[in-house]
């Protein structure tokens, strides 16, 4: 078996980090680049508000389906196997998709673009962890979260900036992927996995990351994270862009900076999150972030301004930066060694089902009770997180459950 080459490096200096990153920067491209431009897809392509919100679903759908499957995948073929093919799918889709004429044409591109995105999250934060140990790992791991919360305010600037020129250029970004594949293939260095590793009996595996999974703690931080996956997609990332453009008439570079606002709270929030965390539990800090996101989604449906959709998408980041973290680093902490890659399949996919629902539930209740009807139901959905999240983690229950597994 190869060293560990990495682990007593600084990740500052180490060359490595930064091509995962990169494989970071192009798994969460696809969405915040995208939803900027929906109302323009919707002229462009002649559908209705409720139709265009299938150009987000068909990209997050594969990445529910898929997610375990290329898990094992690329333990039993190969991590850097799986990475590449995964980055070429998602650049020749993408690519293909500024070029589509119909829209039943750019639904088909999206769905295999988001089904080569699929892996792409998981696989970063594996490489990460198989070459970091220590506080190597933790500045690793803040690097790359630092590059999100960034890239994220970007994003959707880029993608309205892009738009004003052409709706087909934001979608002519995910060609990017094909110079870091060159990197990937000629710079980036693994440590090897020993042999027996890849020939494990599958069943066990399962076995073992179920048992791992099926627990009260587990499932409701489960929960918390589908839900506010679903809420960010659905409400945030779908339906206040088409709220701005279709109501307000704004332009994807001002939908772009509404959203950049988001990200941009959360950044700022998320780098004194130590310091919150040390005053008082991850599991109050998960709850208030759920009280919080749903006053930020009640006050959407009484906006008149464009620019004061501003302040709920400020809020909501604020929610991101203290549920996302806190539900991650718990989930963290109850992940078990020799299932540990398995469990992060496992939590990667509910996100992506998050994702791929959150939409979809917006859609429906747009249908029944329209553009208002979309955040009043969002807002419900993320007290009633908050009333189970309560339920499922008050201490009175992990401690009964505990002495049952003891």
């Amino acid at each position: 078996m190869q060293p560990n080459f990495a682990s007593n490096k600084n990740p500052l200096y180490d060359r490595n980090l930064y091509i995962i990153i990169s494989v970071t920067l192009i798994a969460i491209m696809g969405g915040p680049t995208i939803a900027p431009i929906l109302p323009d897809l919707a002229k462009v392509f002649n559908v209705s508000s409720k139709e265009i919100q299938l150009v987000m679903t068909v990209f997050f759908i594969p990445m529910g389906i898929t997610t375990p499957v290329l898990g094992i995948l690329a333990d039993r073929i190969g991590t850097r196997k799986v990475l590449i093919l995964s980055l070429l799918l998602f650049a020749v889709a993408g690519g293909c998709s500024s070029f589509a004429q119909d829209f039943q044409t750019l639904l088909g591109w999206r769905f295999l673009q988001g089904l080569g995105v699929t892996s792409l999250n998981f696989i970063a934060l594996t490489m990460i962890s198989t070459i970091y140990r220590g506080k190597a790992l933790t500045t690793a791991m803040s690097l790359n979260a630092c590059m999100i919360g960034i890239s994220t305010t970007i994003y959707p600037v880029i993608g309205g900036a892009l738009a004003g020129f052409s709706w087909r250029y934001p979608f002519l970004l995910a060609v990017s992927a094909f110079p870091l594949i060159m990197l990937i293939l000629m710079v980036l260095k693994l440590p090897e996995k020993a042999s027996g590793s890849q020939n494990s009996k599958l069943k066990i595996y399962l076995q073992n990351t179920w048992h791992s999974i099926n627990n009260i703690r587990v499932l409701g931080l489960l929960f918390a994270v589908g839900s506010i996956f679903a809420i960010q997609s659905g409400a945030f990332m779908t339906y206040i862009p088409i709220l701005a453009g279709v109501n307000f008439g704004a332009s994807g570079l001002v939908i772009g900076l509404i959203l950049a606002s988001m990200s941009v709270s959360l950044a700022v929030v998320a780098s004194q999150l130590g310091r919150l965390a040390q005053r008082t539990s991850e599991i109050t800090l998960i709850k208030v972030a759920f009280v919080i996101i749903a006053i930020a989604l009640l006050i959407i449906p009484t906006i008149h301004n464009v620019w004061l959709l501003i302040i709920p998408s400020i809020l909501f980041g604020v929610g991101e930066a203290l549920a996302i973290p806190c539900t991650q680093a718990l989930l963290a902490e109850l992940a078990v060694d020799n299932t540990r890659s398995g469990f992060m399949a496992v939590n990667a996919t509910v996100q992506s089902l998050g994702q791929a629902i959150g939409p979809i539930i917006a859609g429906i209740s747009f249908g029944l009770w329209g553009m208002g009807g979309v955040f009043w139901v969002t807002a419900g959905i993320s007290l009633a997180t908050f009333a189970l999240f309560h339920f499922l983690l008050n201490p009175k229950r992990l401690n009964a459950s505990n002495k049952k597994l003891t």
